[in-house]
């Protein structure tokens, strides 16, 4: 049988377009309203839309939060709490600035433990535990947003390496078309449509585009194909802001990668959230007794 624990985690998923966030309490996820990042702006007004995001979470968890989880894009030094990112079309005022002391000086956090994750693997274990790929052993999270991030997880826990493999560097490789988290990822096929990512999804929608979409489908299945037998993944499990979309790219993709499954993203927001909490703060998940 399963038992909960009763804890509670704010918890915040930062991306390069948004940061979500929310609470996790007994395995069960409740949201903040999303705020958004402005990851090129200057360091202060990064900083200031972090605290705001962050107070919003521990608001929402209220004064029985053991900590707060932070998952983050990488490059990102976790011990330190650092971003590493130049180039990357986001954080560069903020490259190698540990957020820790950042953080305290202007949210409510005060004491509490401030842990920090690598985004791919809280979206991985998310879904490897209780979305999509919780009937399966290994699983292969690849979330397509601004970025492409990948993450292999055994029986809900994150492989990192498969030999010399670094599996979060899978994006980038480089294909026919370019490097992968360039081409593959939304803010890819918003370059091929002509549009900016906050234009995609209602270019996506209009239909008028569709053969590009499923045609991008098709890349994304091509480029996973091998890595899929690299790394033995039982199922491919897409999320990210464009698995929106799937049910017009995910028979392209599902084709070009084989008898592999391929399935979309379960939980949605609440699996990087619930994967973050998981990852920083081990005692809210689920345990066996």
């Amino acid at each position: 049988m399963t038992e909960s624990l009763s804890h509670s985690v704010a918890v915040l998923d930062v991306g390069g377009t948004s940061i979500k966030g929310g609470v996790v309490r007994d395995g069960e996820v409740g949201h903040s309203s999303p705020i958004q990042t402005l990851a090129n702006s200057n360091a202060e007004v990064i900083f200031e839309q972090f605290a705001k995001a962050a107070d919003a979470a521990l608001q929402l968890a209220g004064p029985g939060a053991i900590g707060l989880a932070i998952s983050f894009p990488g490059p990102f030094e976790r011990t330190a709490g650092a971003p590493l990112m130049r180039g990357l079309h986001k954080f560069d005022s903020i490259y190698n600035v540990e957020l820790r002391p950042e953080l305290r000086a202007r949210t409510t956090v005060g004491d509490l433990p401030i842990n920090f994750v690598h985004d791919n693997e809280a979206a991985g274990v998310g879904e490897a535990v209780a979305g999509a790929g919780r009937s399966v052993s290994r699983v292969l999270t690849v979330t397509l947003g601004t970025g492409v991030g990948t993450c292999l997880t055994d029986h809900g826990v994150p492989v990192p390496l498969i030999g010399d493999l670094a599996v979060k560097r899978l994006a980038l490789r480089d294909t026919q078309w370019g490097r992968a988290d360039d081409v593959l990822s939304a803010r890819g096929l918003a370059t091929r449509l002509g549009v900016s990512t906050d234009e995609l999804r209602k270019a996506v929608d209009s239909g008028d585009v569709s053969e590009t979409v499923r045609d991008h489908g098709d890349r994304i299945g091509m480029f996973l194909s091998p890595v899929v037998e690299e790394v033995g993944a039982d199922m491919v499990v897409i999320g990210g802001g464009l698995s929106g979309a799937f049910e017009l790219f995910g028979p392209a993709l599902q084709a070009a990668l084989g008898p592999t499954p391929c399935v979309v993203a379960a939980l949605g927001s609440d699996g990087p959230l619930l994967g973050a909490a998981t990852l920083a703060f081990p005692v809210t998940g689920r345990r066996s007794c």
